[in-house]
C-alpha cells in the first residue's frame, strides 16, 4: 500500500516551492537593481534607455528576448479619469518600468487630436521610455534610466503621477522574466 501524506505536508511542500520561487525572483530583482546602482553616473553601452535595461537584465542572467515578464502594476490617464491596476505594494526594486507613448505635449491631445486648439503637432512620433524601478509609491516612481533629456549616463529620476500622468499613455511595471 502507498503511503498517503497528510494534507499539512502537501501544503508545506507547495508553500516551500512558492517561497523558493519568490526568493529566486527577489534575487533576480536585486541583481538588476544593483547593476543600476553600480553604474550610476556612468554610460552603459550606447547610452540609450533600452541598453541600460538590457545590460541590467543580462547581469542577472536574463534576456530581453524573453519579454518583459508579467505586468505587476499600471497607471493610465483615460477619458474616464485615472485608472490603476495591480497592487503597488507588490512592485519590487529591480522591476522594469515602461513609460508608454511619453510625449511632453500630450496634454494637448485630450480627446480628438484634431479638435484641441488646432493641429500643433498633427502626427507626433510615439516615444517610449524604459528604466529600472528604485521604488514606487502612490504619488510616483523613482527609477534608474539613461538617455532622458539626452543625458546618456545612468541616473535616478522621479516621475510624479500627480503632475505628469497626462504626458504618457500609461506607466506599467513588469517583473523580469527568468529564462525557461
Amino acid at each position: 500500500m502507498g503511503m498517503v501524506k497528510p494534507p499539512s505536508a502537501f501544503l508545506a511542500l507547495i508553500f516551500g516551492a512558492m517561497v523558493a520561487h519568490l526568493s529566486a525572483q527577489t534575487d533576480l530583482n536585486k541583481t538588476v537593481y544593483n547593476f543600476c546602482v553600480q553604474h550610476e553616473g556612468q554610460q552603459v553601452g550606447d547610452g540609450i534607455c533600452q541598453t541600460l535595461v538590457n545590460e541590467a537584465l543580462q547581469s542577472a542572467g536574463l534576456s530581453w528576448n524573453n519579454g518583459l515578464g508579467p505586468e505587476v502594476w499600471r497607471i493610465a490617464s483615460t477619458s474616464r479619469g485615472v485608472v490603476i491596476s495591480g497592487d503597488y505594494n507588490k512592485v519590487l526594486p529591480g522591476d522594469i518600468v515602461l513609460f508608454h507613448d511619453i510625449f511632453a505635449d500630450r496634454y494637448r491631445y485630450r480627446g480628438d487630436r484634431g479638435s484641441v486648439g488646432g493641429v500643433l503637432f498633427p502626427k507626433h512620433p510615439q516615444s517610449n521610455h524604459i528604466g529600472v524601478v528604485d521604488r514606487l509609491s502612490l504619488d510616483g516612481v523613482r527609477y534608474f534610466n539613461q538617455n532622458a533629456g539626452c543625458q546618456k549616463m545612468v541616473k535616478t529620476d522621479y516621475f510624479s503621477f500627480n503632475d505628469n500622468i497626462d504626458i504618457v499613455d500609461y506607466v506599467a511595471v513588469f517583473r523580469p522574466r527568468p529564462r525557461p
